[in-house]
């Protein structure tokens, strides 16, 4: 597209930076980080905004993830930062991308980046379905697990045969049984946060096969 409605004149080394926030659901929620990333690229020039390229023999447009989500989670709090080669207006990005993504994506909010600001996760909150599975003992998990001082897990480490200890209870904010859901809070911090899939292993459910029945459902961004 032309810099007319959607962006201004371009300039010489100038760029804009655009924060789409959008949800998944549905089916869409089983691509991994790396197939959402492929799929938004290609929703984008569909899209025909202007895009700004990395350098190199492989150009690609300039966006990430900055809290990429679990496969088979849905969410509605995502965020996508993408990178223009001029000033473009939000809404007008917002509509002409929710044309061009699929059904179970949807672009809910949109705003400009100032110059060097970054979005940074701190707080993530969550809901796991427990339905009609719920463990008898649920409320006594949730009160051990809020009345430990250390709550270790296990995480595979690059190396296929190594594993690593990690204590998750400073990152755990709160947890609440509310009828047929857990909603529970997450911080974000530079050393990491605690995976939503390891709280419900701490539960009494399998962390491996749990992440559909998992929503994030907000994000506080710094």
């Amino acid at each position: 597209m032309g810099c007319g409605k959607a962006c201004g004149a371009p300039q010489e080394g100038a760029k804009c930076r655009l924060a789409f926030f959008f949800r998944v659901e549905g089916d869409l929620r089983f691509i991994s980080h790396r197939d959402t990333l492929r799929m938004f690229r290609r929703a984008l020039v569909r899209a025909d905004l202007p895009l700004r390229y990395s350098a190199g023999f492989n150009p690609r447009p300039r966006l990430t993830i900055p809290l990429p989500r679990p496969v088979g989670m849905a969410s509605l709090a995502e965020a996508l930062i993408v990178e223009f080669n001029c000033t473009v207006d939000p809404d007008h990005a917002r509509d002409r991308l929710n044309r061009q993504v699929p059904s179970d994506i949807t672009v809910t909010g949109t705003r400009t980046l100032e110059p060097g600001e970054r979005l940074v996760p701190v707080e993530a909150r969550y809901h796991l379905d427990v339905g009609v599975s719920q463990p008898a003992d649920l409320p006594d998990r949730i009160a051990c697990l809020l009345d430990s001082d250390v709550v270790h897990v296990s995480r595979s480490r690059p190396q296929p045969t190594r594993l690593q200890e990690v204590d998750i209870r400073p990152y755990v904010a709160s947890i609440h049984l509310v009828r047929d859901i857990v909603e529970f809070t997450l911080h974000i911090t530079s050393a990491g946060t605690a995976k939503p899939a390891e709280i419900a292993g701490q539960l009494g459910y399998d962390p491996d096969t749990i992440n559909h029945r998992i929503c994030r459902m907000e994000v506080r961004w710094q």
